[in-house]
């Protein structure tokens, strides 16, 4: 069986298991442990099941593989209103469930131990690095002086800043440094910041990674958008693009280090036809870019799947 991890409506797992022929169950984290409970046993009957919300028990010991997509907070019974008791519980339903998680002898997109450690940007470069791919001169840092330094040696308009995650609730599109960023400089010292020496490109490129897998779509944005594409999707052109092969070969070096299955990978093409690395996104979007090229990455991602859930159960 294959038990997917994400949460209902969500169109990138709805494109998925339209073209799953083998059992599936969703399992929503928000679910637990209001509507979600779990059974585990040991030392004596071997025991591992979910019951899902309405009332069916999961055997998790059928499972053959595993899809991990962007999980919900747990939800603690309003009727537990004790600050102090709900702290309590969510401690000890963050732990049995990720003790459930880690108990599954399958195949994993991804597994949440490396889901969580890949969303980590310095580890990223590192490894990027390690396997010879190019990356952006890169600076993070709270302290204001080091922050100076490395603008004053490349020039404001040759750096941007970004944040390591766009929340909701503060969002940071990634910028060329303006006359206002460098007048609020030293605000640095209240949280990190990363700097990059601007990489100019003919194209940006996403490339969607299932389990050595590999889609790339090329995108052109307007100039307004130069450094960061995402704003301008609605007016860029997408297209396919084959990314050359000692640069999917190191990619692909890359994906199993961080031991990821599935990734959504951001290069920039230079002038000079160099392939820059950006970051890796371990649950990143891929619809836009199949949808307007063609690329059957829905497709691909259930193939996989149900690949290894059919060899699990052999």
């Amino acid at each position: 069986m294959i038990l997917i991890i994400s949460f209902p409506e969500n169109s990138h797992v709805d494109r998925v298991t339209a073209h799953l022929s083998r059992p599936w169950r969703l399992v929503s984290t928000d679910w637990f442990p209001s509507r979600l409970a779990l059974a585990m046993r040991a030392g004596g009957e071997r025991r591992l099941a979910l019951r899902l919300p309405d009332g069916e028990w999961i055997d998790l010991e059928t499972v053959g593989a595993a899809w991990y997509r962007r999980i919900r907070p747990l939800e603690m019974d309003p009727a537990l209103t004790d600050p102090t008791s709900r702290l309590f519980a969510w401690s000890e339903s963050t732990e049995a469930l990720g003790g459930i998680w880690a108990s599954l002898d399958c195949f994993w997109m991804n597994q949440p131990h490396a889901d969580d450690r890949a969303q980590r940007k310095l580890w990223q470069l590192r490894e990027a690095m390690a396997v010879g791919l190019a990356v952006p001169d890169t600076l993070v840092t709270n302290d204001p002086a080091e922050a100076r330094a490395f603008i004053e040696a490349r020039g404001p308009e040759q750096v941007i800043r970004k944040a390591f995650r766009n929340i909701a609730e503060a969002p940071r599109h990634t910028e060329r440094l303006g006359s206002a960023d460098l007048a609020r400089l030293d605000q640095v010292r209240f949280a990190p910041v990363t700097f990059q020496s601007f990489v100019a490109a003919d194209l940006d490129l996403r490339t969607t990674y299932v389990d050595g897998e590999m889609f790339t779509a090329a995108i052109r944005s307007e100039p307004e958008y130069e450094a960061d594409y995402r704003p301008g999707l609605g007016s860029a052109t997408v297209t396919p693009y084959r990314l050359p092969d000692e640069v999917a070969e190191r990619l692909d070096a890359l994906m199993k280090r961080l031991n990821l299955a599935y990734g959504a990978v951001d290069f920039r093409v230079t002038p000079e036809g160099e392939h820059v690395f950006l970051e890796v996104n371990p649950a990143g979007e891929y619809l836009f870019a199949s949808e307007r090229t063609g690329q059957p990455v829905p497709q691909a991602i259930a193939a996989c799947l149900e690949r290894h859930d059919r060899q699990h159960g052999q």
